[in-house]
């Protein structure tokens, strides 16, 4: 690129040979930018292949039974892209997950979901093709309870198909991979009397890797899920504020314990903590939270001990160094080509 500015310049027209220079250096300063400037957006996820639906009905799905007795119902598994997939199916117990949501787990199955049967657990489905899936529920003799929850889960085969390890490889890796699963959960009713109840059985404070947080140990009871349950928590150092919490948990079923984590804003001191606040589930007594919490100069150690070193974050209006030493270098060429275009239009033309 310096070679055929020089060669321009020495014919009598000087100053395109400046112009060609100069518009290189603007492109040189140009990429020299903060790679920041330029940074996309991550790509979107993929479309989802399938779609996991109730046979003949929309909504939820129930059925309703009695102890001893046999259900039967379907599903209808659908293609949705253009390429033929195979999609797995598979019985779960339902379960209440850390944030207050259903967790479905497929395997070790330990609660209703050993009463669901599927007629299939392997659909191969053409482009934008269906299949019906029936399924039968066996239920116990001497069942109790209102209500009982499962549900089917299904996964698009090819998002199991891992690669394969390289066992030849000397050190250790691993692969993140992304699963996609659609569920779709079961109610079957049974008679009896419905009810939903919360009760609140401990509140302690742990230092984790994530950081210091609050745990509520919280016991769902009665015959019925409780959904949409508000949380408020104000957590004080005597008279003082040390922050507020607001959120509201989607599900939780009967009998499921939950370790709800609260993170705690900030890093704590030793010392005692007052909580104040209420848990309003839909359809059961609001429970009141009125407690006192512990912090000993022994959390405080195992908290900085478990916590990793913060990583430090570049300024985000800072340049790297090379980005100074590029700009500086188009600076002194830009003065040395400005100096010989006015020594060359100094010349007297022949």
């Amino acid at each position: 690129m310096a070679e055929c500015p020089g060669m321009t310049m020495a014919t009598s027209r000087p100053h395109a040979g400046a112009l060609a220079l100069l518009a290189a250096l603007t492109l040189a300063a140009t990429g020299a930018s903060p790679a920041s400037a330029w940074a996309t957006t991550p790509p979107a996820s993929e479309p989802a292949t399938f779609a996991l639906a109730p046979a003949g009905a929309t909504g939820a799905l129930r059925l309703r039974g009695a102890p001893g007795r046999v259900l039967h119902g379907a599903v209808r598994v659908r293609n949705l892209s253009r390429h033929p997939i195979t999609v797995r199916l598979r019985p779960a117990d339902i379960r209440t997950a850390s944030n207050g949501n259903a967790d479905y787990v497929t395997t070790r199955l330990s609660q209703t979901g050993r009463w669901l049967h599927l007629a299939a657990t392997t659909v191969r489905l053409a482009p934008h093709t269906a299949s019906r899936v029936a399924f039968t529920v066996r239920i116990p003799a001497g069942t109790r309870g209102a209500s009982h929850y499962t549900g089917i889960v299904a996964i698009d085969a090819a998002d199991l198909a891992a690669p394969a390890l390289d066992t030849t490889a000397k050190s250790k890796s691993f692969t993140f991979a992304r699963i996609n699963r659609q569920a779709l959960p079961l109610t079957i009713r049974l008679p009896g009397p419905r009810s939903r109840s919360l009760a609140l059985r401990s509140a302690r404070l742990v230092a984790q890797p994530v950081g210091a947080g609050l745990v509520l140990g919280l016991l769902p009871g009665g015959s019925e899920l409780i959904q949409q349950a508000r949380i408020h928590l104000r957590v004080l150092r005597g008279s003082a504020t040390v922050f507020t919490y607001a959120a509201t948990l989607g599900q939780l079923f009967p009998g499921a314990a939950l370790s709800y984590r609260i993170p705690w804003r900030g890093r704590p001191t030793p010392g005692t903590y007052h909580l104040l606040g209420v848990i309003s589930p839909q359809g059961a007594r609001a429970v009141n939270i009125d407690q006192t919490v512990d912090y000993t100069p022994a959390n405080a150690t195992e908290l900085k001990r478990v916590t990793p070193p913060a990583a430090r974050q570049p300024q985000a209006t800072g340049m790297p160094v090379w980005v100074w030493l590029a700009l500086a270098t188009a600076a002194a060429l830009l003065l040395v080509l400005s100096l010989a275009v006015w020594k060359l239009a100094r010349r007297p033309r022949p």
